[in-house]
């Protein structure tokens, strides 16, 4: 449903009520959500989020309630819930999320030094076959030149640390404006492509894809879309950014390109989710409920290091919103909707100094909420002294006011 000018609609109180009521009990198959596209919320606007018709899908076995997509064209078949590998330090955990019906699997050799990849490894060495494995291409994180040999050196040692001979997919990580300041160029690399055919041949992987959440995220990954040799996006994508992603959801589904949903929690912080303790609704699973609820998703990664973040997060797959689900997402956006970064970049462009303010703020989520040190000590470092916070010092402020 698009209001007169095309754009997704909102879904006001008084519909939010009426489709809560109408929907109460119903299963994923027609839990009766109202056919709305996913709308972006505005601090202090009477709205909710409204989620889109939820999505058919693929029945889970009875042991374990996961409910599975398909990637795009590409064949593979993937869990609503993806296992996000960057704090993971028990392998024991990604068995026992194998055993709740988690198959997807998303690591990185530039998250944590490789230690993601090696405790993925261990559990990989004799569970192979129950997972679908995602890695990246980051030759920038590492200081090396994106040439085609980096590209295949990245991707042997990642082998060697998940103790595979192959991953499913490789994702071009980080791709958009700030990473390297290229963005474009990095996703139609030829280097990479050649890397990529490769690798192919040699059975070291199966499928291409491009990773991002700079603020050109629209126009690189339509671009992405469009070539016509990208499989996969990973890509933020929540209840508070903002609607003209749809956009290129729609485009993506519309070409076969599977769409893998991150930063899910729109940088939810432990500090502001205590509002919401001792409630019967978990916010979390409202929020991962609301991406769900979007028919052309494949699905979607979060960050898992503990049984107990799995038995929270698989609990979302296979279950429509809740009415008090939905209030709870609306009135986190009331309170604290203007203080999560959009990563629209209107800031940026407003900035006399070229600070890059959704990076600054990206790595100061990594250090204080999710406790993760040393990566945003060093992505913070990597920017340059040009580009960080310091130079907001005795500055008018004229990206805050260019801020939505």
């Amino acid at each position: 449903m698009s209001g007169d000018d095309g754009r997704p609609a909102t879904l006001s109180r008084r519909d939010l009520l009426a489709g809560a009521a109408a929907s109460a009990g119903a299963t994923l198959a027609g839990c009766g959500a109202p056919e709305r596209a996913p709308a972006a919320l505005r601090p202090g606007a009477e709205e909710a989020p409204a989620p889109p018709a939820a999505a058919p899908v693929a029945a889970a076995p009875p042991a374990t309630g996961m409910r599975y997509r398909p990637l795009g064209l590409t064949g593979l078949a993937v869990s609503e819930i993806g296992f996000g590998g960057v704090p993971i330090d028990d392998p024991d955990v990604l068995l026992y999320a194998a055993e709740r019906g988690i198959n997807y699997v998303d690591t990185s050799p530039c998250y944590r030094g490789g230690a993601s990849e090696h405790a993925i490894g261990a559990a990989l060495a004799t569970h192979r076959d129950r997972f679908v494995v995602a890695t990246k291409w980051c030759p920038h994180h590492a200081g090396k030149k994106a040439v085609k040999q980096s590209f295949l050196d990245s991707l042997d040692g990642s082998l060697r640390r998940l103790r595979t001979d192959h991953v499913d997919i490789v994702l071009n990580h980080e791709v958009g404006r700030s990473s390297d300041g290229q963005g474009f160029a990095r996703l139609e690399n030829p280097e990479m492509r050649a890397a990529f055919e490769t690798a192919k041949q040699a059975g070291k992987v199966r499928f291409l894809g491009a990773s991002g959440h700079d603020g050109d995220l629209l126009d690189v990954m339509t671009r992405a879309v469009d070539s016509g040799f990208i499989d996969v996006l990973l890509c933020r994508y929540s209840f508070l950014d903002y609607p003209e992603q749809q956009r290129l959801i729609d485009r993506a589904h519309a070409a076969g390109v599977g769409f893998i949903a991150m930063k899910t929690l729109a940088g939810a912080k432990g500090a502001d989710l205590e509002r919401f303790k001792g409630r019967h609704v978990t916010f979390k699973q409202a929020a991962l409920k609301w991406v769900l609820a979007n028919p052309k998703l494949s699905n979607l990664v979060i960050s898992i290091s503990s049984r107990k973040q799995v038995d929270e997060y698989v609990a979302a797959s296979g279950s429509a919103m809740t009415l008090a689900e939905r209030l709870a997402l609306a009135e986190y956006a009331a309170v604290f909707g203007d203080e999560v970064c959009r990563y629209c970049n209107r800031c940026e462009l407003a900035c006399p100094d070229a600070v890059r303010v959704a990076d600054v703020l990206r790595f100061s989520m990594y250090f204080h909420e999710y406790g993760e040190v040393e990566r945003a000590r060093a992505g913070y470092a990597a920017l340059g002294l040009g580009a960080r916070a310091s130079c907001c010092d005795g500055c008018a402020a004229p990206s805050r006011k260019a801020a939505p």
